[in-house]
């Protein structure tokens, strides 16, 4: 892994964080995409190697998302986790000069040793380019379009938005001073992450992100600062946190803990299942070591019933011949 160091709270500050888990979230059954969460995400990209069931889970989502692409569809079924950056490359490398962007992967270093940012802004763009795919149509038009765009909930007397994707969070968007005087009126135009129809976002320039509420009391303390604020646009967007926000919030939390669990006993069961199964290849491995140890010192049936068989024809040979010079001594005997 690369030996920059980036935090938990460097990785928060990214907004592609929430738009990748909201693009998965929205097409997770169109696409049959794997189940993952922000905080899912995050820990995935911050894993050093250790954890296996966090680090499969980035190249799984690349997986599925390479072979809904149009482009791979006639090696779709070739695409696994063990070659699908061979695959990637060549994907991005195309579709990068078609859309005349640039493309993050143009190297031989492997994925999973390329800085967590490089690798964020692969998969971003990957979630852009299957989009591209001629089944994106047909889904989106089963779609509803509120759920298609996400717009800010609102703005505060500096001007940051307050973006919610889905989950538990809040995020925050403060924007450059410059995109902060050319929109005092708060349009959600100016957004440079503003999430397009097709549920991506587009690239944020100059824009700072962080996530304001984590808690359920992080929520209640934002709505209660803006519900005595005397600016309109907080006094809009608390009437939107209030009526809409704060009488969901427990249930939202309660459910946010139900999949919190339940993730953990299957990655508790996979993890006692992986144990198992290591443990009885160790052991075959060692009854293995055993009979050919044993082989060493003690020859197998076949040849021990080789040597008696030659054991009991010498024995036999030997009585044989005893008897026989028994036999000639007692008639010699009896002629005397």
């Amino acid at each position: 892994m690369v030996s920059t160091f980036i935090g938990l709270l460097d990785i928060q500050s990214w907004w592609e964080i929430p738009c990748i888990s909201h693009f998965c979230s929205l097409f997770s059954s169109a696409f049959d995409l794997p189940d993952i969460d922000i905080e899912d995400l995050e820990s995935a990209l911050l894993s050093d190697g250790t954890d296996e069931d966090q680090i499969a889970l980035v190249p799984e989502l690349i997986v599925r998302l390479l072979k809904g692409c149009d482009a791979l569809k006639s090696v779709a079924k070739e695409i696994t986790h063990s070659n699908y950056q061979m695959f990637l490359r060549r994907f991005l490398r195309q579709q990068c000069r078609i859309h005349n962007t640039e493309n993050h992967f143009d190297t031989d270093i492997d994925f999973q040793s390329l800085p967590v940012r490089k690798r964020l802004q692969i998969l971003h763009d990957l979630c852009h380019f299957r989009l591209d795919s001629c089944d994106v149509q047909v889904i989106l038009s089963n779609l509803e379009a509120d759920s298609l765009r996400v717009e800010p909930l609102g703005y505060d007397s500096k001007n940051s938005g307050y973006w919610y994707f889905y989950g538990t969070r809040l995020y925050r968007e403060d924007k450059a001073a410059l995109s902060a005087n050319n929109n005092s009126g708060g349009s959600s135009k100016s957004s440079n992450a503003a999430i397009n129809s097709n549920g991506c976002a587009k690239e944020a320039d100059g824009a700072v992100w962080q996530v304001i509420c984590f808690t359920e009391e992080d929520w209640q303390n934002l709505a209660s600062k803006f519900k005595s604020s005397t600016n309109a646009k907080e006094r809009e967007l608390y009437q939107i946190l209030d009526e809409n926000f704060l009488p969901k919030l427990p249930q939202l939390f309660r459910e946010r803990e139900r999949l919190r669990r339940r993730k953990l006993l299957q990655v508790r069961n996979s993890t006692r299942i992986r144990n198992i199964v290591e443990l009885k290849a160790r052991q075959e491995q060692e009854r293995l070591l055993r009979e050919r140890q044993r082989y060493q010192f003690e020859p197998p049936n076949n040849i021990k019933h080789q040597q008696l068989g030659r054991a009991r024809r010498r024995l036999a040979r030997e009585l044989a011949t005893t008897t026989n010079t028994t036999t000639t001594t007692t008639t010699r005997d009896s002629h005397n």
